[in-house]
């Protein structure tokens, strides 16, 4: 199993609180979000690591490189400017001809998120938030225990929860998503999608099951006020959390 990490933006929405620091980079407690994931990988037995970078590039493979004991493969996006998580994810491509499970690389997480999507019998899973959501964020609609739809305009109503940007992809599904990927940054119309455009056509082809990891404490850092909350409120959950309680 390897990880595969989006660390390409700027983090436009953050710069007045990053002050041109790289979103992965800023610190939350001792480590910066980065290194809390590569972290949570390691505790889990995963050490194979592609890191999709663009942003300050150099900055972010030195700091990625802090972390010992780790097997890094670094991809550039060197239109991350222009383009989303769709076409960085699509940079990838040649790294998902086997199991991998997908980061988007400025979400906190317990490492138990990994584990407990690790150790699901399913092969394709995505971590979901069992709330009511707002309007910036991924929506995932079920149908019985699969994923029937997914994405950020979906209805508050209809949506099961928050897709908080974790997920496992398999080997045997993601030649299909390749394809899927490749339509979207393809047309020039929908090269700055996210991800989840080309994840909303795949679930549609092969069924996506989900794992509920609402009691995990987990955060998306998106905006100032989201770095206050995975500081102040995030950062000692994670400490106090027991996945075992």
């Amino acid at each position: 199993m390897k990880a595969i990490i989006l660390a390409a933006g700027r983090g436009n929405r953050l710069q007045s609180a990053s002050e041109g620091t790289p979103k992965c980079m800023l610190q939350i407690g001792q480590r910066s979000i980065m290194h809390h994931q590569l972290a949570s990988l390691q505790r889990n037995g995963v050490s194979e690591v592609v890191v999709v970078v663009g942003y300050k590039k150099d900055q972010v493979q030195d700091h990625a490189g802090e972390m010992d004991g780790l097997d890094l493969t670094f991809i550039e996006n060197p239109e991350y400017g222009s383009t989303n998580t769709a076409y960085s994810l699509w940079l990838c491509r040649e790294h998902m001809q086997q199991d991998f499970l997908y980061l988007n690389g400025d979400v906190l997480f317990h490492e138990e998120m990994v584990r407990r999507l690790l150790d699901s019998m399913q092969t394709n899973v995505l971590a979901l938030d069992n709330k009511r959501c707002g309007a910036e964020e991924v929506k995932a609609v079920l149908d019985g225990d699969t994923v029937q739809h997914i994405g950020k305009k979906l209805s508050q109503e209809e949506a099961y929860g928050e897709f908080i940007g974790i997920g496992k992809f398999s080997r045997k599904s993601n030649p299909l998503f390749v394809e899927h990927l490749s339509y979207t940054v393809n047309d020039q119309m929908l090269k700055n999608e996210y991800f989840e455009y080309a994840l909303n056509r795949l679930v549609k082809d092969i069924p996506f099951h989900y794992v509920d990891v609402s009691e995990i404490p987990c955060i998306e850092i998106d905006f100032p006020e989201d770095l206050d909350e995975a500081m102040n409120s995030v950062l000692p959950a994670l400490r106090e959390y027991d996945p075992q309680s």
